[in-house]
């Protein structure tokens, strides 16, 4: 006759006693949001697991809260599930990029790309005044504009008028100035127009 074992699943099993689910409030958020994330922890059954401890670690932006409470900015948090089996983290978005939060046995990704790119590239439009000016010979326009943001790089597109070539000579704070030629054979009136860019310098995607 064989003796019954008294070892548990839970010995057995292991880790694999548990299943751990990451899930997001939101994953496509903007830059600036604060997204939900809930770690789920289950046993096999499919029953809550209370008390067990995770490390949660996100790629980008911060956890700020825990449970509903606010706790110091950091992207590495201890955490422990209570009787539902789960933790609810607050996670602020502060890049634009995928972020990867993992407890090290399950991820899930928040993309903050599809929605926060645009609002990362500013665009101004140019129309200085017009000016006359003399056939082939060409004029300097300025033109007021909001200063480049630290950590941005801009980009003039023209938008060259009736027989005239508008270029860019360069941004000196709020100051842009431009450079117009008449291309008529003729005096003319003639102006800068076009669009000033600015982007961030470096992209993380």
């Amino acid at each position: 006759m064989s003796e019954r074992s008294n070892v548990s699943i839970s010995e057995i099993l292991g880790d694999n006693y548990y299943i751990d689910k990451l899930t997001s409030s939101d994953y496509s958020p903007s830059v600036g949001d604060t997204v939900t994330i809930t770690l789920l922890v289950n046993d096999v059954f499919g029953d809550p697991a209370n008390g067990q401890s995770r490390t949660v670690t996100c790629t980008g932006g911060s956890f700020v809260s825990m449970n509903g409470t606010s706790i110091t900015s950091s992207s590495s948090v201890e955490v422990t599930t209570g009787s539902s089996g789960t933790v609810t983290l607050g996670l602020s978005v502060s890049v634009a990029d995928n972020i990867v939060v993992s407890d090290g046995r399950c991820d899930c990704v928040v993309s903050s790309l599809s929605t926060s790119i645009t609002n990362l590239i500013q665009v101004q439009t140019i129309n200085t005044g017009y000016v006359s000016c003399n056939s082939l010979y060409s004029v300097e326009r300025t033109a007021t504009v909001t200063a480049c943001p630290s950590g941005y790089s801009y980009l003039f597109i023209p938008q060259n008028g009736y027989r005239s070539v508008t270029r860019f000579n360069g941004l000196s704070g709020t100051t842009a100035t431009f450079q117009v030629t008449n291309i008529n054979n003729t005096t003319q009136n003639v102006n800068a127009t076009g669009w000033l860019v600015y982007y961030p310098s470096s992209w993380n995607i």
